[in-house]
């Protein structure tokens, strides 16, 4: 397993893009699906934790990165963490460019041949190809930066760090 491709803990969202960020196996490896602060050592760290209560801590900690109202950062979170693979019961893909969740085959684009993309949405990529295939990542930023601002009553000025950061993780606008 490559350490140094950026995954997501599939039970907190924490990207994970360093070796120290992944969790461990039983038998000492690297864990492919969660974090250090989730998972060591092949068993949770928190067991017993709802996603009522995960979405509760981070939560607080979006509301506070990100200047997000208590109760709508816990709502986000919650709606985050229901795609996860600890609460959803399976890894649920993310479109590569918006990030959006592709959990019913609707969500997802189309290839050239007409089958369904693994990889984008229905929104970001359509034929084989992207819908806005001259976009930039910092334009992308301020297309969705305003939409988040909105959505969860936050600055426009910390809605663009949140977004930029979070784009930064989706194959199609890694450097």
């Amino acid at each position: 397993m490559d350490v140094n491709a950026i995954r997501t803990c599939q039970s907190c969202g924490m990207p994970m893009s360093t070796e120290e960020h992944f969790g461990t196996e039983a038998d000492g490896r690297p864990s492919k699906d969660y974090c250090t602060y989730c998972y060591q050592k092949g068993a949770f760290t928190e067991s017993s934790i709802t996603i009522d209560e995960m979405a509760t801590i981070s939560g607080a900690m979006m509301s506070q990165l990100y200047a997000i109202p208590l109760e709508k950062a816990e709502s986000f979170s919650k709606e985050q963490l229901s795609c996860l693979k600890r609460w959803a019961g399976r890894e649920i893909a993310l479109c590569g460019s918006c990030g959006m969740p592709l959990a019913r085959d609707e969500d997802a684009g189309t290839e050239a041949d007409g089958s369904r993309s693994t990889a984008y949405c229905t929104y970001c990529y359509r034929d084989g190809r992207f819908t806005e295939p001259d976009l930039t990542r910092e334009q992308a930023v301020e297309k969705y930066a305003p939409m988040m601002a909105s959505n969860l009553g936050m600055p426009v000025e910390k809605a663009t760090e949140m977004v930029r950061q979070y784009l930064s993780t989706l194959p199609r606008w890694r450097e």
